[in-house]
């Protein structure tokens, strides 16, 4: 009598494992760490409102778009600059980054030259052997009126050619890529 129960326990967990091949497959898509090289990223806005009630000091509505242009050096790929999330016109520094096993979840302290104030984000999403998806959520902390909360999905894939790094403005440090003002 034991083993018509023993049969039936071995089966089932054969079923509902995927398979020693199947594992190993999925692990070698899903690098340990960011994939060096250059990147495409787009940026779209999902939301955008005011933060104190008074008019926005940065101007994006939902719906805004915009692409960069990226690198990510082979010493960057645990900790990638980031510009490459926050995109142009931003300055940033993480607070803390974790960019591993396919995770990314970082926050970074950004300010724009246009701005007087800190602007912080949040960055969650993954990645695989050649792109991102990514939710960076922001709100700002201005000294006087114009706060403003925004999440915008940034997506990033890996494209053909050297990796070189986007010169930044005179007296800017590298934001990760360019493209049009508005965040």
């Amino acid at each position: 009598m034991r083993n018509l129960w023993v049969v039936p326990l071995c089966l089932a967990a054969a079923a509902c494992s995927g398979g020693e091949g199947e594992n190993k497959a999925a692990a070698a898509e899903t690098p340990d760490t960011l994939p060096a090289g250059s990147w495409k990223t787009d940026f779209e806005v999902k939301s955008f409102r005011s933060a104190d009630q008074t008019t926005p000091a940065l101007k994006a509505k939902p719906g805004d778009k915009e692409e960069a242009r990226g690198c990510v050096a082979a010493n960057e790929r645990s900790k990638p600059s980031p510009g490459l999330f926050a995109g142009a016109g931003y300055q940033c520094t993480y607070a803390n980054s974790y960019f591993r096993g396919g995770m990314i979840n970082a926050s970074m302290t950004c300010t724009r030259p246009e701005l007087k104030g800190q602007i912080n984000m949040t960055v969650t999403g993954s990645f695989d052997a050649d792109s991102f998806d990514v939710t960076v959520d922001e709100a700002s902390y201005l000294p006087g009126p114009g706060d403003f909360v925004m999440s915008r999905k940034v997506k990033g894939k890996v494209t053909p050619g050297a990796c070189e790094p986007v010169a930044a403005p005179a007296g800017a440090a590298p934001a990760g890529g360019k493209a049009k003002a508005g965040g």
